[in-house]
């Protein structure tokens, strides 16, 4: 830990309130370059807080529904503010958690503020269409409307970019969220989570927990209040979730890498082929 520095415990969000996990438990985040300095201290969440976020969300599915879009647009504007307000500090501990260049960081942060904008704008020009009827007296017309409780399961390499463009657009179309960020990068996951709860959404809109994926993965994308999940991740867990959800459940998975890898001759073959298949 950084001498004279103090490690701060960080809550989970569910239902409007910051909470300690029921398993009484946190785990740390820790400095990629510094294995000793400790970021943060996080909830060690449990099925049971889970179940709690999931509840919430589902209470405050109905109300959120029927806010006006111009409303849904402010609270999303007004967190894409603090974003920017806190862009030095946000970029800084995004840095020292994850190990990507100040400069990508800050990028990285400014981004996901214009993506709350963004979507923001795009939630306002969401309509239906009419259609021709071959019957005179009949009026065809199609009508968007939102799914309900949306799981929200985000990877390490971009902790902040990733879940605001999950987010926002749900949000932004009346769902509310239950957000598990990666347990290597919760602080600027938390972060987000701040912002958006501190510009104004009603309790139990989005939910913020941490923890193990093994112990969290199963009751996120189970629970009978999921209508949809967006996961980004590995392939063998986006496989996973795809088996586990329920048919009715719309699911989004971006699975796997793409970079290119290269090997050269003093590297270790075996491990080279096995990074391959897995990512």
């Amino acid at each position: 830990m950084r001498t004279g520095t103090a490690v701060q415990t960080y809550r989970n969000l569910i239902d409007g309130e910051w909470t300690e996990s029921a398993s009484g438990e946190t785990f740390a985040s820790v400095n990629p370059a510094d294995t000793e300095d400790i970021v943060g201290r996080f909830q060690a969440s449990t099925a049971e807080d889970v179940e709690r976020a999931m509840e919430a969300a589902e209470r405050a599915f109905p109300l959120w529904r029927a806010t006006a879009p111009t409303r849904r647009a402010e609270i999303l504007y007004r967190a894409a503010d603090l974003l920017e307000a806190g862009l030095d500090q946000y970029a800084e501990e995004l840095t020292r958690e994850e190990g990507k260049t100040l400069a990508a960081s800050r990028m990285e942060v400014r981004r996901s503020a214009q993506t709350l904008r963004y979507y923001a704008s795009e939630g306002l020009n969401i309509a239906g269409e009419t259609l021709p009827s071959d019957d005179g007296s009949t009026f065809i017309y199609t009508k968007t409307e939102p799914l309900g409780v949306i799981t929200v399961i985000t990877p390490w390499n971009f902790p902040i970019s990733i879940p605001a463009r999950k987010i926002a657009p749900a949000l932004a179309l009346g769902n509310t969220v239950v957000f598990k960020p990666a347990s290597d990068t919760p602080l600027i996951g938390y972060r987000l989570a701040e912002a958006l709860h501190r510009a104004g959404l009603p309790p139990g809109v989005l939910n913020f927990v941490t923890g193990s994926a093994s112990r969290l993965g199963t009751p996120l994308v189970t629970h009978p209040a999921v209508r949809g999940v967006t996961f980004t991740g590995s392939t063998a867990a986006g496989e996973q979730i795809h088996r586990a959800v329920r048919l009715s459940t719309r699911v989004q998975l971006e699975l796997g890498g793409k970079n290119p890898l290269i090997v050269l001759e003093d590297a270790d073959l075996d491990l080279a082929v096995a990074l391959a298949i897995k990512g």
